[in-house]
């Protein structure tokens, strides 16, 4: 059984903190890496294929399936990454009007989300690509919330994620 010794000795610097993380998507203007207050690093999973021969069932891996990846920003005065994100929306389809864009130039690429060390040195990189937001969601406003900054979540669709660190 290990000890507490060697439990420490191999939780190298701590071990890394859910709050410390950098967010960079492009369109959402110079604030979102200090008004993103929360993301994921991203997961990925296999659909399930299953053969059946002579009474037993063989289970293979289907396609690969990435999960939206959801966000939670801080809304500044201006609002800055909101602007941002619903002119993006409105460049994919107008609002009332059913016209959008004809090329795919409205996917973005180099989104990504970094965990970083104590130091703000980069633990692991993870870069979106073919994205675009697909929800923005609503901001409560409520006479009881007087002690709260204003915040929204955005979801956003992509083809795949790669680690490069």
């Amino acid at each position: 059984m290990a000890t507490i010794d060697q439990f420490k000795a191999n939780l190298i610097g701590g071990g890394p903190r859910a709050n410390r993380f950098k967010v960079f998507i492009p369109r959402t203007g110079n604030k979102i890496e200090f008004l993103c207050k929360a993301a994921q690093l991203p997961g990925s999973s296999f659909g399930e294929l299953t053969v059946k021969h002579m009474g037993n069932t063989l289970k293979l891996p289907g396609d690969r399936v990435f999960e939206n990846w959801t966000v939670t920003i801080i809304n500044d005065v201006n609002f800055e990454v909101r602007t941002g994100l619903e002119a993006h929306m409105n460049e994919i389809q107008g609002v009332g009007t059913g016209e959008g864009s004809t090329t795919l130039d409205y996917m973005v690429d180099r989104a990504f989300v970094e965990q970083l060390d104590k130091s703000d040195a980069v633990l692991a990189r993870y870069e979106f690509f073919n994205m675009y937001p697909q929800t923005v969601a609503p901001i409560q406003l409520d006479y009881d919330n007087g002690d709260a900054v204003e915040t929204f979540d955005a979801t956003f669709s992509f083809s795949h994620w790669e680690r490069v660190v």
